[in-house]
């Protein structure tokens, strides 16, 4: 087995930093283009119909997440499928393993954290990070022409559909940290 050094932990670092980019972008242009176009088919009729109808103006919160089963993600994973298996044929074994399980890893990252911006007293709700980037989707559910990411922002930003929080606004029922046990 080849011994690891600083150079190849440097280059899995930069592959698990393009996968992960890669992921949030195409998420969020999926998100845009698809979900949020009629174009999209059945990936818009399934977003706009069912989420943005359970989610919308001050009502962005659930005890339970409400999901209707009709999945987005095998829309999603088709292209990134293709991506994956052209990346195959161009990265060495090593580094094809590192992007995949990144990849995938921030798939479930991007889906487990929409998921828990919609629940009333999520576990994560005790996080300020989490806290912010929930405030700036529940921004999206109010006005669907912005904040189509789901953790990175920027590219809300670099795309021109970037809203920042409004100082004073309420967003829906709050979610606070939990308080604290002795």
């Amino acid at each position: 087995m080849p011994e690891v050094g600083v150079d190849s932990l440097l280059v899995y670092g930069f592959t698990a930093m393009i996968a992960h980019l890669l992921m949030s972008l195409g998420q969020t242009l999926f998100h845009r283009y698809l979900g949020h176009s009629r174009l999209g088919g059945r990936f818009f009729k399934n977003h706009i119909q069912f989420h943005h109808v359970h989610y919308s103006g001050d009502h962005v919160v659930s005890t339970y997440y409400l999901d209707n089963g009709d999945n987005n993600t095998l829309f999603f994973l088709m292209p990134v499928a293709l991506v994956v298996g052209l990346s195959y044929l161009f990265l060495r074994l090593d580094l094809f393993v590192v992007q995949l399980a990144v990849m995938s890893l921030s798939f479930c990252g991007h889906y487990c954290l929409d998921n828990q911006y919609h629940v009333a007293g999520s576990w994560l709700g005790r996080f300020s990070w989490f806290r912010r980037k929930q405030q700036l989707h529940f921004i999206h559910h109010r006005n669907g022409n912005c904040n189509f990411a789901v953790i990175d922002f920027f590219w809300d930003w670099l795309l021109g559909t970037y809203r920042s929080v409004e100082p004073g606004r309420g967003f829906g029922t709050p979610i606070a940290a939990p308080p604290s046990q002795p």
